[in-house]
């Protein structure tokens, strides 16, 4: 009888250990504040192709992501069929389209549905959601939904179509927040700073050439920054991550799919007390 009560708690201690080592887990971020996912849209030159990632303010260990939902508009000149998704986390998929509503009839929308998944990622670290391809590479236009302020269900040729972006866990915890967006990028201008304090140059601005000069100055020693340039519809078109006592005169080729404007981001790495986004700055490209 002893040897049978051994057994069945050695059996439950076993079956506890495999409970715990599968149980999602989530470490909260050091600013205390709400947790999230921020999504952003890239196009790679290199693959002629476009990337969404998200990257969360929290680190999150078999994180269990439930039914989700992150939208794209394309221009109507994009044809009129499902994109082909290519799915990097949570088997995501083109489940529903609108094509030229009536009350926009010059752009298309996506819904790029997941039913979820167990994923791992760390905080402050984009990871790729899918990427695709269109007919032509880049075209200029494609961009990220924007939650409420553009095309809602009940609004003509919407066909009650929702597509509006969710990241939910599996008890449908809400965990969207936000993208880079025309709206929010059309407002960035160099900022004001107080004398002293750290900056972000860019030369020659307006830009005339192939390339322009990004330089810093005043960072602390061995601070590390990322660098984003934007189009004007919010897609990624170059990035780095260097050390900022690095970046002087250093050199970013235009990418030739950019015209007219651009907008370089500018966040710490690691964060520090303060907003980890430092500047944005609006770059005119002839």
């Amino acid at each position: 009888m002893k040897l049978k009560t051994v057994l069945l708690l050695t059996l439950l201690s076993v079956i506890m250990a495999y409970v715990q080592a599968i149980r999602p887990t989530v470490v909260p971020n050091r600013t205390g504040s709400l947790l999230h996912f921020d999504i952003s849209l890239a196009y790679n030159a290199d693959y002629e192709r476009y990337e969404v990632y998200a990257q969360a303010n929290f680190t999150g260990k078999r994180f269990i992501l439930g039914p989700s939902q992150i939208s794209l508009v394309v221009p109507k000149q994009v044809v009129d069929q499902p994109l082909a998704i290519y799915s990097a986390t949570a088997n995501w998929t083109d489940y529903s389209s609108v094509y030229a509503p009536l009350a926009a009839p010059a752009i298309d929308f996506h819904g790029i549905n997941s039913m979820g998944k167990i994923i791992d990622f760390q905080e402050n670290e984009r990871f790729m959601l899918f990427t695709f391809s269109l007919k032509g590479g880049y075209i200029d236009g494609v961009r990220l939904y924007i939650n409420g302020k553009d095309l809602r269900p009940g609004q003509p040729g919407m066909m009650g179509g929702d597509f509006a972006n969710t990241m939910q866990d599996h008890t449908n915890n809400e965990f969207f927040h936000g993208t880079f967006n025309q709206m929010e990028l059309a407002q960035l201008s160099a900022q004001a700073l107080e004398l002293g304090a750290p900056e972000v140059s860019v030369y020659p601005n307006p830009i005339t050439g192939d390339v322009f000069s990004v330089t810093t100055a005043r960072f602390n020693p061995g601070e590390r920054l990322t660098l984003r340039l934007l189009s004007t519809s919010g897609v990624e078109l170059f990035s780095a991550e260097a050390e900022a006592s690095k970046l002087v005169n250093y050199q970013i080729q235009v990418p030739k799919q950019l015209s007219g404007q651009a907008y370089l981001y500018a966040e710490r790495t690691v964060s520090t007390a303060g907003q980890r986004t430092f500047c944005k700055k609006l770059i005119i490209v002839n």
